[in-house]
């Protein structure tokens, strides 16, 4: 499933596969697709109360910020669907203004949204 969405000069893309119960999940767009950033979200049954927490683990490639956005995009899908999700980012800008930036990660987390409704109106 592909999503995809403008932000400034550029579109970004959120790419979902589906691979057995889990998610993976590709977010890329700007001058230069790649993977800056690699996030692992699972739930965790807590032993101390009858509550479910998500774990997080993070990869990131020198000189990138993207493991930011994929920290916080594994965790809140990971949240709502309640399925283990491992999620890549690479987005580049050249040049990136502050108010690119800005609207670069509103605009992930609206296709962010966007997936987590989808999945959950195919349950």
């Amino acid at each position: 499933m592909i999503f995809e969405r403008k932000a400034g000069r550029h579109n970004i893309r959120l790419e979902a596969k589906e691979i057995g119960r889990d998610l993976l999940i590709a977010i890329y767009g700007g001058d230069e697709h790649h993977i800056g950033g690699v996030a692992t979200a699972y739930p965790t049954k807590s032993h101390y109360r009858d509550a479910t927490t998500i774990s997080v683990s993070t990869l990131t490639l020198p000189g990138h910020k993207d493991y930011v956005v994929a920290n916080t995009s594994a965790e809140k899908i990971c949240k709502a669907l309640e399925v283990p999700t491992f999620v890549t980012v690479g987005i580049h800008y050249d040049n990136a203004s502050r108010s690119e930036i800005e609207e670069i990660i509103t605009v992930v987390d609206a296709l962010v949204d966007e997936v987590i409704s989808y999945y959950q109106k195919a349950e």
